[in-house]
């Protein structure tokens, strides 16, 4: 009956391996630097962050565009024919004008516009043309007056275009650091598989002296169970093992967004590197390199810029407005532009303005609105400059904490092989069991995998904390091509590529 368990799982086995070899695709070879690299060139979710990117550079250009002049060119012909007491006069006109406008950081409007208007009427002996000059100056001197609330939106849409590069940022280190995440649970679920493979070989090579021990009369025949039973929850173990590493490997696939058949095999060490460093520097460079801090810096300078607007719109409206114009006809263009140069026809005016309002809320709702968002930004700064520090503290104490697991299940393991190999010359010599071997085979194998799982750990912990420093991008090489407002769509890759 034993004999038969381990025969029927050594078919299973050999049967999932068959149909694996059957059905799936060759495997191919995986560094972690190589999965970075795919993933910031296929990852779907940072491609889009770098489209949106493209529209946000352009929304920073329209914002500069504000104190640019503009040009206006305005043409029109018209026809129109009239009948009075059975007379027909038709007159066609023409005009063309040019207008420029510009607004100056003052608030105030500057224009300039030239008209030209040429008619021709069925009852006039010639054509008549008209050319004229306006210029006009708008300044408001209460609401709407002054550079500081006449450059705050170009201000604001300079920190908002800021922010948007600290979201792309962020939105890159949250991918690599995914990715290494993913990459370490592959690398771990392959040296889970490849332990498992080793404590059924282990297993069966037991059984072998197992048998040997029972024919020589050393060992009862009934402890031949205990080691097919062993052999089946091995084998087990092995098919477990195999299917976290393929959830590993579909997980991965996923998040480098390739091809839905490849099959990784993870082809590099568990190296742990030697960590150092102190509280004091990893808190300057979090409050330096964060794209969360910055974004939240960033966004309590445009609430309070937006407490200047709202506060300005709350004051009267006087505004001071002169215009000037200069006029002109003849029957002919050029004359009647020289005769509008002549000032034989010109007027100007100086305009002073007052508006009060009266009764209206809104103008104080909408102050104390962007007063209460200043007071929330500035709460959300005095937040997350509390939680750097507990998530510093905490990142630097899990790295001392796993670096201590992991020299600790070194040693663990190291005394399990040593317990096994004493285990098994007490078994030769007929003065332990079987059961006891079993054991300790099992305990080193739990060994072995505590010791993946602290290297695992405290490694992941060094990413963790390059996360939480904002260091991400520094630790990896990595470069962002986000350059001139015509560049595209902002990119993020490795400078030094493997």
């Amino acid at each position: 009956m034993g004999i038969g368990l381990g025969l029927w799982a050594g078919l299973i086995m050999a049967t999932a391996g068959g149909a694996e070899d059957a059905t799936n695709p060759p495997t191919q070879s995986l560094t972690l630097r190589l999965a970075i690299q795919l993933a910031l060139s296929h990852n779907r979710t940072l491609e889009k962050a770098g489209l949106d990117r493209e529209v946000q550079r352009f929304d920073l250009r329209v914002a500069q565009d504000e104190f640019v002049p503009k040009v206006d060119l305005t043409s029109t012909a018209r026809y129109n024919p009239v009948t009075t007491a059975g007379v027909d006069t038709r007159t066609r006109s023409g005009s063309v004008s040019a207008a420029l406008s510009e607004r100056i950081p003052t608030g105030a409007r500057f224009g300039l516009v030239w008209d030209n208007l040429a008619t021709d009427r069925s009852t006039a002996l010639t054509k008549t043309y008209d050319s004229s000059l306006f210029l006009q100056l708008d300044q408001p001197l209460l609401r709407g007056g002054g550079l500081e609330v006449n450059l705050a939106n170009l201000r604001i849409a300079r920190l908002s275009e800021q922010t948007s590069l600290w979201e792309f940022k962020r939105n890159v280190i949250a991918t690599i650091t995914n990715v290494v995440f993913v990459y370490r649970s592959l690398q771990q679920a392959q040296r889970q598989v490849e332990v498992s493979e080793v404590a059924v070989t282990r297993a069966r090579e037991q059984l072998r002296i197992n048998r040997a021990l029972v024919s020589s009369g050393i060992l009862a025949p009934v402890e031949i169970i205990q080691t097919e039973a062993d052999i089946a929850n091995q084998e087990f173990n092995l098919l477990t093992a195999q299917s976290n590493r393929d959830s590993a490997r579909f997980a991965l696939i996923k998040i480098l967004d390739v091809d839905r058949d490849t099959l990784f095999v993870s082809t590099e060490p568990l190296a742990l590197p030697e960590f150092a460093s102190d509280l004091e520097t990893c808190r300057r460079l979090a409050f330096q390199h964060r794209p969360d801090y910055q974004q939240a810096l960033q966004g309590k300078a445009i609430s309070e810029l937006g407490v200047v607007s709202a506060r300005n719109n709350q004051l009267w409206s006087l505004n001071l407005s002169s215009r000037y114009r200069l006029a002109g006809g003849d029957t002919n263009f050029p004359s009647a532009i020289d005769r509008a140069f002549t000032r034989q026809n010109e007027d100007w005016n100086v305009n002073l303005t007052l508006q009060v309002p009266i009764g209206d809320l809104t103008r104080k709702q909408t102050f104390l609105r962007a007063r209460g968002r200043a007071q929330k930004a500035a709460i959300d700064v005095t937040e997350i400059t509390e939680n750097i520090e507990i998530e510093v503290r905490d990142a630097l104490r899990t790295i001392e904490l796993t670096s201590r697991r992991v020299r600790v299940a070194a040693v663990a393991r190291e005394l399990s092989e040593r317990k096994l190999e004493i285990e098994k010359g007490k078994l030769q010599a007929g003065r332990t069991t079987n059961f006891a071997i079993v054991t300790f085979q099992n305990d080193l194998i739990s060994a072995r995998l505590n010791e993946i799982g602290a290297q695992v750990s405290y490694l992941n912990a060094i990413t963790v904390l390059e996360q939480t420093l904002g260091t991400t991008l520094a630790a990896w090489g990595i470069r962002i091509e986000d350059l001139g407002p015509d560049s595209g769509p902002a990119r993020a890759s490795l400078s030094n590529p493997p």
